[in-house]
């Protein structure tokens, strides 16, 4: 349904967003089942589950229904670079850890992770003074009531309960739905299947590289999390509850003075091909402790099969093969 959504205020006079969405599909399953998890609507934000609830559903007599939505930011984006304390970049991993996290628990597969669909708790409408309003946002993601939210579920899966989060396994080319920026290379050598899963996962991760690379320097198990949440081998590759609890072990570890450190943040695309612009920043002895946790540089193999996906028309006869052969 094209151009489905609209603003507007609810009886409480707050800023929402009306979605229109169609009924028997997975998208209107989701927000149906995400409207009765009494956790997204917890006030507290230590305990926020970190999706953006749905205020309501509206069912209309016409194939669809009104979805209502908190109005929060995306516009936070622009503000990433001047995070600058240890403990701002922490919030934002938490939450969204624990979004997908809790996602996934559901059986929920985003396949959509991008910064564009991740919102922080702040709206602003005045767009006339620009500065003045990401001066805003900063101060507000600065703040201890900062949470973030993933958001946006029309291109999600609703698979079933018993689904194992490790082995699910889906048609290759889903994977090339959505935004791609941040889509690791799970078929890029010729797959004829994916994990939705571990493919978000690997979303997640890069956004943390490209955005928190420089912040390895002064946490250096930030590391050894980015690195397995990007894994090469999907079987490898840390689940979202994984993660998260790998997460939390590391917060658990850390002081308010190094929580409060200060970081100067460069967003960095190389990074997302190359662990050892991040892991090289690390002591030896570090590395090598971790050295389970470090993606390791393609195989010839995979190199090989990466260069002939260019070639014209061959990227079907090699997936057409490794279908068959199961390779």
């Amino acid at each position: 349904m094209k151009n489905s959504l609209s603003c507007g205020q609810d009886d409480m006079q707050r800023t929402v967003v009306i979605k229109l969405v169609d009924h028997g599909t997975d998208e209107h399953d989701i927000y149906s089942r995400l409207s009765r998890c009494e956790a997204l609507y917890n006030s507290d934000p230590r305990n926020f589950a970190g999706v953006l609830p749905p205020t309501a559903i509206l069912s209309s007599p016409h194939g669809f229904s009104f979805v209502v939505m908190p109005m929060w930011t995306t516009s936070y984006r622009i503000c990433m670079e001047d995070f600058d304390t240890i403990r701002e970049i922490f919030t934002f991993i938490r939450c969204t850890l624990k979004g997908l996290s809790f996602l996934h628990d559901m059986r929920i597969a985003h396949r959509d992770i991008d910064d564009t669909n991740i919102a922080a708790n702040w709206y602003c409408h005045d767009m006339k003074h620009r500065e003045h309003r990401l001066s805003r946002i900063l101060e507000h993601c600065r703040s201890p009531d900062a949470v973030y939210a993933l958001f946006d579920f029309d291109l999600s899966l609703q698979l079933p309960p018993e689904t194992s989060l490790k082995h699910c396994r889906r048609p290759a080319e889903e994977a090339w739905i959505g935004k791609l920026y941040y889509h690791p290379r799970d078929v890029t050598q010729g797959e004829w299947e994916y994990n939705p899963f571990a493919l978000d996962v690997a979303c997640l991760g890069n956004i943390f590289l490209f955005s928190f690379a420089e912040a390895v320097a002064v946490v250096p198990l930030l590391a050894p999390l980015f690195g397995r949440m990007t894994f090469p081998s999907i079987d490898s590759r840390f689940t979202a509850e994984e993660a998260l609890t790998f997460f939390r072990e590391i917060e658990a570890d850390l002081g308010p003075d190094v929580l409060d450190s200060k970081v100067v943040l460069k967003d960095s695309e190389a990074v997302l091909d190359d662990p050892d612009l991040y892991w090289a920043r690390l002591s030896p002895e570090f590395q090598r402790h971790w050295q389970s946790h470090r993606p390791m540089p393609p195989s010839r193999t995979t190199r090989l099969l990466r260069w002939a996906m260019g070639v014209p028309g061959a990227y079907k006869v090699i997936a057409y093969v490794r279908k068959v052969f199961h390779i």
